[in-house]
């Protein structure tokens, strides 16, 4: 089990329910929220700068800078995902973030080396814990080489209930690819709906 949710948390998409969560740009924030469910909301900090993409069930979503609107290319993706648990262990979140992430990255680092004749490497060069929007969270900063050209990508994993938010800045520019994540998570917005009614228990009838 947790091979495969740290898998996610690295690079791969696995979808949640939909009953569990709505993924808006902004435009459906006036409906409410289902009970037992929860809302994310992001758009881009200044919108006249990015094309978004959207996957068709919700799941995914991605930012790219238009051309000549940033110093260097820039992308941000958000990924939605059915988190492990609600309430992560503080404990199993610090070895999460300080020894499983960044050994997932290791391996998949030294799987590219191989593939690429040694051209392509993956290091991590920041990993911890932290808060995101009142969520626990692990912020992991990996610096991805290819021949003599590099790229900075900047990772934030937001543990919201029955949710993992992954969003993910790329750019070469180290500067730039933290500066649109912190953006980014400053403008999502997390909302959660009512609690969902309590399930019969078996053997029970409801009048």
């Amino acid at each position: 089990m947790k091979a495969h949710w740290v898998a996610t948390a690295l690079c791969l998409l696995v979808l949640a329910p939909a009953s569990s969560f709505a993924q808006t740009g902004g435009d459906d924030r006036a409906k409410p929220i289902k009970p037992g469910s929860m809302r994310v909301t992001t758009r881009a900090p200044e919108p006249d700068k990015w094309n978004a993409q959207r996957s068709a069930n919700g799941s995914q979503r991605i930012f790219k800078c238009k051309p000549l609107a940033c110093a260097d290319p820039q992308t941000v993706s958000f990924i939605f995902s059915k988190s492990p648990t609600k309430t992560p262990n503080p404990e199993a979140l610090e070895k999460f973030a300080k020894i499983d992430l960044p050994k997932s990255i290791r391996a998949a680092g030294a799987a590219r080396e191989v593939l690429s004749d040694g051209t392509e490497k993956i290091e991590t060069l920041v990993s911890r814990t932290a808060t995101l929007k009142g969520y626990p969270s692990v912020i992991n900063e990996s610096k991805f080489s290819r021949g003599q050209a590099s790229s900075f990508i900047q990772t934030a994993i937001i543990f919201a209930g029955p949710l993992m938010i992954r969003i993910q800045s790329s750019s070469p520019s180290r500067e730039l690819a933290q500066k649109a994540l912190d953006q980014f998570v400053e403008v999502m917005q997390i909302e959660e709906g009512p609690p969902a009614p309590p399930r019969p228990q078996p053997g029970t009838q409801s009048l």
